[in-house]
């Protein structure tokens, strides 16, 4: 992969999250245990039956379900925040205070230590290595933190009490709108036969003009009233579930491999959450927007660091292995960049630091930064770069893997890429593709066991290197991808509606942003590609085969998980002959260490692009179903065992 220049390294910085902090660390801990625990998705996402359980658009039951659920997780975050000692407010004002000032530091937090407490600190500063303390600021924090159990009392009143108010609102609107309920239920009645996926919609009318949407107005004035969070109601502590559940969404496009189990269920909280009607019912909103470098250095008055040439050497990826040959990188070689990298981001760091003093010494307000601040930006454009740069090696080496060792051409008899598909596709003629086959049986199920695809041999060579260069195009585009799938899951103009795909219950969701990186990415491939393009160019978003950007975005994130294993196989089929008896059985079973390779790389090309698969096809998410489909097949290869010794 070609490096990056100063223009593209600063267009891509707008989709690049800034790295959590270790308070940040801490936080992202109390939300994914109070997700583990959480039984939200279950308790929301079910097919309701009866009368009442949402048989109507936007039932009554359905909306108690998903109000009960969100103040149940925001209860369980504030508990466990209490326990973690994260529950004084100066944790909440610590990142909004340095977020909306130009400088580094809490006045607020700080102003309100007493001279009393400071000779407690001496007494907290025994505990620093048992409790993990990185700062004085946290030691301050556990001190707070003790006077907060004083407040148990009163915290537990308070919730009592707002739970209380809020049980008394959802019954008066339950008696209030039975009547209307009624009527409604009994217009549908004679539609209940086919109401079994539409009775789970939740489309939401548009907010009235004159009923702006829920914003985030609320002033963190209430937090110096108090010592700790749990004394407020969840309406009060709007800043820090919003804090809280932001931190949880840039921790998963930073790490994508993390909270394979609890994000999901983030989302579809917050997916919630952001329903106008439900925003109204709630009084205040979890959402707020990602933390991304490019705005943070912008809100420091330091965007000048992004056009210096010397950032690009600064935050460059080192390589160990040739993503094209597959060959070692010399130590020495490695080990000059890594020395060339970290004295560039230095001697950046220290030029960036003294500018920042002089404009201090000038009484320039919009131009105070710490020189931690720049650090963490930096260490957070060159972990994107590494995040890309390893996605991306697999499938360039896969490419390459296709182009040294296959010829569109010509072709051994004994490795042609050539398929002949069984051809046993229907479509379903349903909107989102689902008629009858969306329940088991009927029109709109085919044969998915074998190919679907019948290709020549030089047909499917070019199938295949257009669908892993158009995968090499999505891999350089992931954070972008992850931006945008956040923003269309969360937004407020496009509901989802609770279908059965086929695949269980989904929310299926439009996805107007990702659909539109997708088709720039498709048409640039196919303008670099040079010949005609081999397939369907259909994207799928927002339909029984990709319901929404969350499974989108899951899917595409698979690709170097799959292909590396393949890649490093085939490359280190010599080192596993190295030893005697390992290569003593593949000549005997394979012939040589040659045909071994050969064989595993024209059968994935074969048949990990041959359409079979549930959904699969020549559509541009059917080559990625094919791929997963062959991948549950290995286990039944004749190479299997050989595959595993590596």
């Amino acid at each position: 992969m070609k490096g990056y220049t100063i223009e593209s390294l600063k267009e891509f910085t707008s989709f690049i999250p800034l790295r959590l902090t270790a308070s940040e660390r801490s936080l992202l801990a109390v939300l994914e245990s109070a997700l583990h625990v959480s039984e939200y998705t279950d308790n929301v996402d079910v097919a309701s039956n009866g009368y009442g359980s949402g048989a109507a658009r936007g039932g009554l039951v359905k909306v108690k379900r998903i109000l009960d659920g969100i103040l149940e997780a925001c209860h369980v975050a504030t508990g466990l925040g209490v326990v973690a000692m994260l529950d004084h407010p100066s944790c909440v004002l610590k990142s909004v205070n340095s977020l909306r000032s130009g400088h580094s530091g809490n006045a607020l937090g700080d102003s309100m230590i007493t001279k009393k407490e400071s000779g407690r600190l001496s007494t907290l500063k025994l505990w620093k290595g048992s409790c993990n303390v990185d700062s004085e600021d946290k030691l301050k924090d556990m001190d707070r933190s003790q006077k907060g159990r004083k407040a148990a009392k009163q915290a537990e009143k308070a919730r009592k009490k707002v739970e209380k108010k809020l049980k008394k609102q959802q019954a008066q609107r339950a008696t209030e709108s039975r009547t209307d309920l009624n009527v409604i239920v009994d217009s549908h009645n004679d539609e209940q036969e086919n109401s079994l996926s539409a009775e789970n919609t939740l489309d939401e009318p548009p907010m009235d003009s004159e009923q702006p949407a829920i914003s985030n107005t609320r002033s963190p004035e209430q937090y110096s009233k108090v010592s700790s969070i749990a004394a407020l109601s969840p309406d009060q502590n709007e800043i820090f579930f919003q804090n809280i559940f932001e931190i949880g969404r840039r921790n998963k496009v930073l790490n994508p491999s993390k909270m394979r189990s609890t994000y999901g269920k983030l989302m579809h909280l917050l997916q919630d959450a952001q329903s106008p009607s439900i925003a109204k019912s709630l009084g205040f909103t979890l959402y707020k927007d990602l933390v991304m470098v490019r705005p943070f250095l912008e809100s420091r008055g330091a965007e000048k660091i992004l056009d210096d040439e010397r950032l690009v050497i600064a935050t460059m990826y080192v390589k160990a292995k040739d993503e094209v040959t597959g060959r070692v990188v010399d130590r020495n070689e490695v080990d000059r960049q890594v020395k060339q990298k970290i004295a560039m981001s230095q001697e950046l760091l220290q030029d960036c630091q003294q500018d920042n003093s002089s404009n201090n010494n000038n009484n320039n307000n919009n131009n105070r930064y710490a020189k931690d601040e720049l650090k963490l930006c930096i260490d957070s454009i060159s972990d994107a770069i590494a995040i890309v740069e390893s996605n991306v090696a697999p499938v360039e080496r896969m490419i390459h893997l296709l182009e040294e060792n296959f010829r569109p051409n010509y072709h051994d008899k004994q490795f042609s890429l050539e398929l002949r598909g069984s051809g046993k596709s229907f479509a379903s003629g349903s909107k989102y593709g689902y008629g009858f086959g969306a329940f088991g049986g009927g029109f709109g199920v085919r044969d998915s066991s074998g190919p679907t695809l019948s290709h020549s041999h030089s047909t499917q060579y070019t199938f295949v290197w257009q669908s892993l260069t158009l995968w090499k195009e999505v891999q350089k585009n992931m954070h972008r991808l992850w931006v945008c799938a956040d923003s269309d899951l969360l937004s407020v103009s496009t509901s989802y509606q609770l279908l059965n795909t086929g695949q269980g219950l989904n929310r299926v969701q439009q996805c107007p942003k990702v659909g539109k990186v997708m088709r720039h990415l498709l048409n640039k491939t196919q303008s670099a590609a040079g010949s005609p393009w081999v397939g369907l160019s259909v994207i799928h978003l927002g339909d029984r085969d990709v319901p929404n950007a969350l499974v989108f975005i899951d899917k595409y994130t698979q690709i170097p998980r799959f292909l590396k294993p393949i890649a490093d196989f085939c490359d280190g089929i010599p080192e596993l002959c190295s030893n005697e008896k390992i290569r003593d059985y593949i000549e005997d079973q394979f012939g040589s260490e040659e045909n071994l390779k050969m064989l595993v790389l024209s059968d994935y090309f074969k048949h990990g692009f041959d359409g079979s698969g549930d959904d699969g096809g020549s559509c541009i998410d059917g080559r990625l179903t094919s791929s997963w489909n062959w991948t549950s097949r290995i286990v039944k290869k004749s190479y299997y065992h050989a595959f595993m010794l590596s």
